[in-house]
């Protein structure tokens, strides 16, 4: 990764990409590359302005090598799958179309239905089979 170092002190640096601005994706990505590097205690991160700000305990020099060897482009694909992925959010945003709400329905009523209707034994070990086999779930 290209950066320049902006500010630093004995456990603070901070650093500006030099590919400038990245999007919220990647700096979910890079928040996370960074919280897990060995002596780094608290990044913040400026996607406008391609800013990076984190406190260190340890060896500035081997941080500042562990940043060099981390690959941007690697980060930028894993930021492309996480956007191709659909969050918790957008799931629970999403609203049912009205022919799968009908087909819901049909089923729950026609379960009902056979469960009123078969004898217990026989109902048992239909819904056993649907747990064990996580069938339509």
């Amino acid at each position: 990764m290209k950066f320049v170092i902006q500010h630093q002190t004995s456990s603070y640096m901070r650093l500006r990409l030099c590919g400038g601005r990245f999007t919220g994706t990647e700096a979910e990505v890079l928040d996370y590359a960074l919280s897990n590097l060995k002596g780094v205690s608290g990044v913040r991160l400026y996607p406008a302005s391609g800013g990076i700000a984190f406190s260190y305990k340890g060896d500035r020099e081997t941080i500042l090598r562990k940043l060099r060897n981390l690959q941007f482009h690697n980060v930028k694909m894993f930021a492309e799958g996480i956007e191709e992925s659909i969050g918790r959010e957008e799931l629970s945003r999403r609203k049912l179309s009205p022919e799968l709400k009908r087909k819901l329905r049909c089923k729950v009523i026609a379960e009902a239905a056979a469960d009123m209707l078969l004898p217990a034994p026989v109902q048992l070990g239909y819904h056993m089979y649907q747990l064990v086999t996580l069938k339509n779930l």
